[in-house]
């Protein structure tokens, strides 16, 4: 009887480590779902050029800084100005994901890293390439997932 009660015992605290874990995992993957489709929606807002919009998308309220090809922004105001100033005469831009990996830290911070190719059209008609290098970190703010700090880094 003893050795029945001992045996029940160990199968109960297995099976609910079991299904804690796979609880844990599917928190997981829905988080990651959510800042797959976050980040893809982002991206077609930087390739139309919607500023506003893609502003939508950060949280500045603890002035992390966002770092754009070596230049430091400690405000996020201060790099999209910057950005708007750059692409004077850019008509569109497209933008190729070729690897992408996120990492969910916790129920609320997730860093998102990605490297691509962007194609730079202007108004005189020329084209140029542009291969990049990205690192975001997400904060579950309000409920909704905001970029709370960037690194950019871009190579012609």
């Amino acid at each position: 009887m003893k050795k029945i009660f001992i045996s029940s015992l160990i199968c109960f605290f297995l099976l609910g480590f079991i299904n804690n874990a796979t609880g844990q995992n599917q928190q997981k993957l829905k988080i990651e779902k959510q800042i797959d489709s976050s980040f893809h929606v982002m991206i077609k807002f930087a390739e139309s050029l919607d500023y506003d919009k893609l502003t939508k998308g950060v949280d500045d309220r603890y002035n992390a800084g966002f770092i754009a090809n070596g230049s430091y922004f400690s405000q996020y105001d201060s790099l999209i100005n910057s950005i708007k100033i750059k692409s004077f005469g850019v008509t569109k831009q497209s933008i190729t994901i070729q690897k992408e990996k996120i990492t969910v830290l916790s129920d609320n911070i997730v860093l998102l890293t990605a490297y691509g190719d962007t194609k730079i059209d202007v108004n005189n008609g020329n084209s140029f390439f542009v291969k990049f290098y990205w690192s975001f970190v997400y904060q579950k703010i309000d409920n909704n997932w905001k970029v709370i700090q960037s690194h950019q880094s871009s190579v012609r």
